[in-house]
């Protein structure tokens, strides 16, 4: 049930302390390490594109910065991630040239994705209850550790993990306007992280459930005013295929399957269902004391329940509906896009290296967030608890992954 507000968001305090609270949390931890707020980290493919972009050209030559995972394609080298993050790089290398300030655009991208939250959970909750469940997605996951760093590991997820809270945000407001903006906003995260299209089935249920209701008739006409929504999304998706094409000659291809970790040793591909039960088993790995410290697996993720406690809450307040005979058809389009994505994740030959918790779920959480709104409408006292443990948990997982980081 959706909560009638009063006021603008802007008027509530309660933004503002969230806002305030995910601030500070990232200026103390970049003054503690002494990161530049306003500093260029190195390992930025993204900057490296856009530079080249202005040059004319596609390709980053052929000098190779094997740091930074390049595919190699006819003798040229070429960054081999999704190129959306580029966009926003492009017009800060007109006043920092290749010097761009990437550690802040991705605090900025974790403090967007913390007021789009608050924004959707206000759309089902109380403002006090939105505040908690806003921090709950952003403090209480570990998507913090990557805001510290403008490397290219980092930067798509953390825009990726902005604009599918925007999209979850448009797609269930009354504004056509906030429709048009929440699919072109997925369309833009699939340019981040690809699989955020098995959230595309949903992102259209709802807005054809939004269509009918406010204009009933035949399901014909309902789609065919759909037709204006998809446009922009269209052109997102069709420049996204020219430019795969354009380096590629497939415009599903950006990159990943001509790195050399793939094209030299063809027993273990990029994708394989070989690698799920590996996976299954990382992400139930626990931490463990060395002299006294909690320390963690830095690569293929751990306890994915205990650095994102949301993967615990979002199915209780699922089940929790379904036994209270709520659920409906976007409910399940939902819980099939959250199983598909993480279902083509196991199947990838890694889950990310060098990190805290379980980076590659983090994709999810957004809409993880939309199906325990969705679920439940008030805050559960264990849920507080959780919480609590869990923003106190990522703030240390955090500290203690930057002194091994930095060898302290």
């Amino acid at each position: 049930m959706e909560n009638v507000v009063a006021r603008p968001r802007g008027r509530e305090p309660e933004l503002w302390y969230g806002v305030l609270a995910v601030v500070l949390c990232w200026v103390c931890l970049c003054l503690t390490f002494r990161i530049e707020m306003l500093g260029h980290t190195p390992n930025d493919s993204y900057t490296l594109i856009a530079m080249a972009w202005r040059d004319g050209r596609l390709s980053l030559g052929r000098e190779n910065c094997e740091w930074l995972e390049l595919a190699v394609y006819n003798g040229e080298y070429y960054v081999s991630f999704p190129s959306v993050p580029a966009l926003v790089m492009l017009p800060l290398t007109f006043f920092f040239g290749e010097n761009t300030p990437n550690t802040l655009v991705d605090g900025l991208y974790f403090l967007g994705a913390y007021v789009a939250a608050y924004c959707l959970a206000r759309r089902y909750r109380k403002p006090g209850d939105a505040l908690f469940m806003a921090l709950f997605m952003t403090l209480g996951c570990n998507m913090l550790n990557l805001c510290l760093s403008g490397n290219v590991w980092y930067q798509a997820q953390l825009m990726s993990f902005f604009l599918v809270t925007c999209c979850a945000l448009g797609m269930t407001g009354d504004r056509p306007a906030g429709w048009a903006l929440g699919l072109f906003c997925l369309a833009l995260s699939v340019g981040c992280r690809p699989f955020q299209a098995t959230f595309v089935p949903f992102a259209l249920a709802a807005l054809y459930r939004r269509l009918a209701e406010r204009r009933p008739g035949p399901w014909r006409r309902t789609l065919l005013a759909m037709v204006p929504y998809l446009v922009a999304p269209a052109l997102v998706a069709l420049a996204l295929g020219w430019y795969n094409w354009a380096r590629f000659r497939d415009p599903l291809e950006f990159g990943h399957n001509y790195l050399p970790e793939f094209t030299n040793d063809p027993e273990f591909p990029q994708f394989g269902l070989k690698y799920v039960s590996t996976h299954l088993r990382d992400l139930v790995r626990l931490p463990y004391f060395v002299n006294g410290r909690l320390e963690f697996t830095l690569f293929d993720g751990f306890a994915f329940w205990l650095v994102n406690p949301i993967f615990v809450t979002a199915p209780v307040a699922m089940v929790v509906k379904a036994v209270r005979r709520r659920w409906d058809a976007l409910d399940t389009l939902l819980l099939l896009g959250i199983a598909l994505e993480l279902f083509l994740q196991f199947t990838h030959k890694t889950l990310g290296g060098w990190q805290f918790g379980a980076r590659y779920l983090c994709d999810v959480v957004p809409m993880l967030l939309l199906a325990e709104l969705r679920g439940r409408d008030r805050v559960m006292p264990w849920e507080i608890v959780v919480g609590l443990v869990a923003v106190a948990f990522n703030l240390y997982g955090t500290v203690v992954f930057r002194m091994i980081n930095m060898g302290v």
